[in-house]
């Protein structure tokens, strides 16, 4: 059984919802704890009959929380965690959660985001009132040698419920089972990269141009073969 235009149509918008969200990935590729996310197509009945994969199907999205290369730094307040966990951040008035420990100072020498939210240690916001500072493992930070606090990491029995917020931060609307972690472990000095494969992206966006366009030229044709049977059906008339 052949499909309709109107289901091509919506198989090629929704080619070009694929592409926003390469085009996404992509261009956070070097952003520090990025994690990329993909559109997945569902099959229609249809499609299992004819034991086929279409992208006429429902859509749903996914993030893929894959572990990102740790990368040395040098820089002191950076932390990057390996294994499962994320670290807490206040903003707003609630807590959201990232994988990016590029963090740095504010005026009152609390540790922050790069765009001002606030790192939430085991005990509130961290203070950082010193010269030489050290991430242990655990993610206690030493400064000059007393301990000034321990990030409050946190981990999730259901990550896919976690959604993308400002900042490339990730919000729990009470969906994704928060837990305590303390098992993963902290670099100091480190940042993880982003986990995306830019070649594998690279290659889907060419692919997925290619479809888009081979399902334009499918709508154009039936397009054309309506028109030539109404034209048919008007001189039969």
């Amino acid at each position: 059984m052949g499909y309709n235009i109107n289901e091509v149509a919506v198989a090629g918008a929704r080619k070009l919802t694929q592409l926003d969200f390469i085009a996404n990935n992509l261009a956070n590729a070097s952003t520090s704890g990025f994690k990329s996310e993909h559109l997945y197509y569902a099959m229609t009945g249809r499609d299992a009959q004819e034991g086929a994969r279409s992208d006429l199907g429902a859509t749903s999205t996914g993030i893929d929380f894959a572990q990102g290369t740790l990368l040395a730094t040098g820089n002191r307040l950076d932390a990057g965690i390996e294994g499962d966990g994320f670290f807490a951040v206040e903003e707003n008035g609630g807590t959201t959660y990232t994988r990016n420990g590029s963090f740095v100072l504010n005026k009152n020498k609390e540790l922050v985001t790069k765009d001002g939210a606030k790192v939430l240690g085991d005990a509130g916001p961290l203070i950082i009132d010193g010269a030489e500072v050290n991430i242990d493992a655990d993610g206690t930070i030493m400064v000059d040698g007393t301990m000034a606090g321990k990030f409050k990491i946190v981990s999730f029995g259901r990550p896919d419920q976690l959604t993308r917020g400002a900042g490339g931060r990730f919000i729990d609307d009470g969906n994704a089972e928060l837990k305590k972690n303390e098992t993963c472990r902290v670099s100091g000095g480190y940042l993880e990269a982003s986990n995306v494969n830019a070649v594998k992206e690279m290659v889907e966006m060419i692919d997925v141009n290619r479809s888009f366009e081979a399902y334009q030229k499918i709508i154009q044709t039936m397009s054309e073969m309506d028109k030539i049977s109404t034209n048919r059906l008007g001189k039969l008339a």
